[in-house]
């Protein structure tokens, strides 16, 4: 990606900074919005993640009140954790709180644009490899169910299992549904389960 399509990019941004106010908080703002950020604040940490924020900026002191295990509430972007100093319980909380990034206070312009250029493309990495995981995982489960129903079937009707499973597959076409459902209806009738209703 070339510098002015990260920009442009960057500036689509809904950032939240969330921070006592203070002249710490107001240069972080400052420079957030000379990069073209939409920037808004709050203080103190919201129960949830802000609505519709795509990155966020919140302090983690060990000499505050605050909780910022609250933030994990329907998280949906980049957290990049403000410090002021290291500390074993800090680096639990950024560690807990799966921060992508840190900044350090007193706050200076440098090294802002990089941060957050760094964290939000890392977020968005983990997103897809989350997705491709969960999807994964799907995909064995529905073999696993398949194979299940498959292995039954030829027991039940003393056919081999290709039988059984071009069986399975020929409903599944029938029904207009995947064989996973049908692999697991059939389960379900093979196991008795009296409340298990579906019907194709």
């Amino acid at each position: 990606m070339s510098g002015e399509a990260l920009i442009r990019e960057l500036r689509k941004l809904q950032v939240w900074v969330i921070h006592p106010e203070d002249a710490a908080c107001n240069e972080l703002i400052r420079h957030l919005k000379r990069i073209g950020c939409q920037v808004n604040t709050q203080w103190p940490i919201p129960e949830s993640w802000p609505v519709h924020a795509d990155v966020v900026f919140c302090l983690f002191s060990g000499h505050l009140p605050i909780d910022v295990s609250a933030l994990r509430n329907g998280r949906e972007g980049t957290l990049i954790g403000i410090v002021e100093y290291e500390s074993p319980t800090i680096v639990r909380e950024l560690l807990d709180a799966d921060a992508q990034a840190i900044i350090a206070k007193p706050i200076h312009p440098f090294g802002i644009l990089s941060t957050l250029s760094v964290a939000s493309s890392r977020y968005r990495f983990e997103r897809r490899q989350n997705s491709k995981i969960v999807k994964l995982e799907e995909t064995l489960r529905s073999r696993r169910v398949v194979n299940n129903a498959v292995r039954r079937l030829a027991t039940e009707r003393s056919i081999s299992e290709d039988q059984a499973y071009q069986l399975i597959r020929r409903w599944s076409l029938e029904q207009r549904v995947s064989m996973t459902r049908i692999a697991d209806h059939f389960i379900a009738i093979d196991e008795g389960r009296d409340d298990y209703s579906e019907e194709f």
